[in-house]
């Protein structure tokens, strides 16, 4: 019998997915999106999260405690198949993407005379390692991450003295904005959660409470930065810092430590490492599932291989952040739909007292 993740870790667990590394330019993209006080545009994202995290937890209560693949399985694997590849492949890119653009950020940045071959390396020999363990063991590690990396939060104390209140000026969402678009390219930076559904049967007590806790975790941290982005800088600032927290971290002077943003840039990669690692062990399960002939180690040192190839194909940051664009887009659409189509299957097969077709 697995083990069963706790509250605690599958909250943790949807925070560190979700915590990607457009958190680096996050309240740029907010000045963008929303314009002036733009961080108030946060809370409306995060809520949105919260319905669609509503949405998974019906699919997890009205199937009583059935897994995605227990529901998908009234169809036969060769009508499920088109849908499984398709949300792997979406999900495996996605994972590779953020992986990419964080290992590029990395090198221009802080280690311009490393090989991005090397970066790569290291960061495919560690997912290696995670990925070989089951989802509990998984999240046992990322609760030691979250202990290891947390504490990052605390340094916008630092800000404090330099933060002003007449920077965020009365006006609310006035200026430039391009609330759809630029809402959307917002909201992806939450994404992840949409893995739950995958594991939510495996909660073993408080499934919605512990989802909705990973995203408030998430949402109030981007929101700090967020704000405290928007009464450091002036709003013209902002518009012009493609990284602003990078820009935020490089006003920290600490005695023993010189450079403190290399060095929480740094730490940051554990983070990456747990979105990639979550992304590539969904493409897993769905692919595990299609192909239950492969062996799983096989089956994962082929998607390591497909991915860590494809990790070569955009050359510059712009080129990832293209990909990441489109991918982003074709999650978010995952994230939506595919609870609804499960509540549809659930439905109909109570409705028709439906058994399992390719059992």
């Amino acid at each position: 019998m697995k083990e069963m993740l706790s509250p605690f870790q599958a909250s943790i667990l949807i925070y560190l997915i979700q915590s990607g590394v457009t958190l680096f330019s996050l309240p740029r993209l907010v000045a963008e999106a929303f314009g002036t006080n733009g961080w108030i545009g946060l809370i409306i994202i995060s809520f949105i999260v919260n319905i669609n995290l509503v949405l998974i937890w019906f699919v997890y209560k009205i199937s009583k405690g059935k897994s995605i693949f227990e529901i998908l399985a009234i169809f036969p694997k060769w009508i499920t198949l088109p849908f499984c590849l398709f949300i792997a492949v979406v999900w495996m890119l996605l994972g590779i993407m953020v992986m990419v653009k964080f290992t590029m950020i990395i090198k221009v940045l802080f280690y311009q005379n490393v090989s991005l071959f090397y970066l790569l390396t290291m960061f495919y020999i560690l997912t290696y390692l995670l990925l070989k363990k089951d989802l509990y063991q998984i999240a046992k590690s990322t609760v030691v991450i979250f202990y290891f990396t947390v504490w990052t939060v605390f340094l916008l104390a630092f800000h404090l003295p330099e933060f002003s209140f007449i920077r965020l000026t009365p006006f609310i969402f006035k200026g430039e904005t391009d609330i759809l678009n630029g809402g959307l390219s917002i909201y992806t930076a939450l994404l992840g959660y949409e893995l739950s559904i995958l594991f939510i049967h495996m909660i073993e007590r408080k499934q919605l409470i512990s989802l909705l806790a990973g995203n408030s975790i998430t949402s109030l941290i981007y929101f700090g930065v967020t704000f405290v982005s928007f009464g450091f800088f002036s709003f013209e600032q902002l518009l012009k810092e493609m990284y602003p927290v990078i820009t935020l971290l490089g006003f920290i002077s600490i005695p023993v430590l010189e450079r403190v943003e290399n060095f929480t840039f740094s730490i940051f990669g554990l983070k990456v490492l747990v979105t990639t690692v979550m992304y590539l062990w969904g493409s897993k399960e769905l692919l595990q599932y299609q192909f239950k002939r492969i062996r799983p180690n096989f089956l994962l040192i082929g998607i390591l291989l497909i991915s860590f190839f494809l990790s070569f194909i955009p050359k510059v940051i712009k080129e990832v952040e293209k990909w990441l664009t489109y991918i982003t887009y074709a999650a978010t659409v995952i994230a939506f739909l595919l609870p609804i189509f499960l509540l549809v299957i659930i439905l109909f097969t109570k409705k028709m007292n439906r058994k399992p077709a390719n059992e």
